[in-house]
């Protein structure tokens, strides 16, 4: 236990805003490279993103900002934080990413990422996206559930991507704190 009198400097990281971009892709050669494909899609493919659990701030303010506008938004390199959304797969599959989010009402927020990948023969993409909206929504609840929290109405983006025989693919849906 610290003394009462011991006071620790310490860093407080504490985004003011977010926006959400999504992103899919295709590659003849690695997963890796669909990933990084899917990222230079959704525009923060040269950024260090960091992967951080669900909480969106009290009063972070949502921005709305187009692919060209995000990859302006930071440096190359700059060190982001993220909830991130995505799957890889190779070859025959229907690949599926998204995020349900709501904004705090006077508390933090809720984030909720999911993915998903199916076989074609067995799933159209009207099916898929159902599964991940009802997958969603359900754990958004529980997670409002859990932490005694009431936010705004959610919001949803999602992605799909079929991938075809021989193909590695990606689906990719980020929350960027900023």
């Amino acid at each position: 236990m610290l003394p009462r009198q011991e006071k620790f400097d310490r860093i407080k990281i504490l985004p003011k805003h977010y926006f959400v971009v999504s992103g899919t892709a295709l590659s003849s050669v690695s997963a890796l490279n669909a990933f990084d494909e899917a990222l230079k899609a959704a525009g923060i493919y040269n950024l260090n993103l960091v992967k951080v659990s669900s909480i969106l701030p009290k009063g972070a303010i949502h921005l709305e900002l187009a692919v060209e506008e995000a990859e302006a938004f930071f440096e190359a390199g700059e060190v982001v934080f993220t909830v991130q959304a995505y799957v890889t797969r190779r070859g025959e599959k229907y690949l599926s990413a998204g995020l349900i989010w709501g904004e705090g009402l006077g508390t933090n927020g809720l984030v909720i990422e999911h993915a998903l990948s199916r076989p074609p023969i067995a799933i159209t993409t009207e099916a898929l996206r159902k599964q991940m909206i009802d997958s969603l929504v359900s754990m958004f609840q529980e997670g409002v559930r859990i932490r005694n929290i009431k936010t705004k109405e959610p919001e949803f983006k999602m992605t799909e991507i079929h991938v075809p025989k021989g193909m590695y693919g990606c689906a990719l849906v980020s929350l960027i704190l900023c």
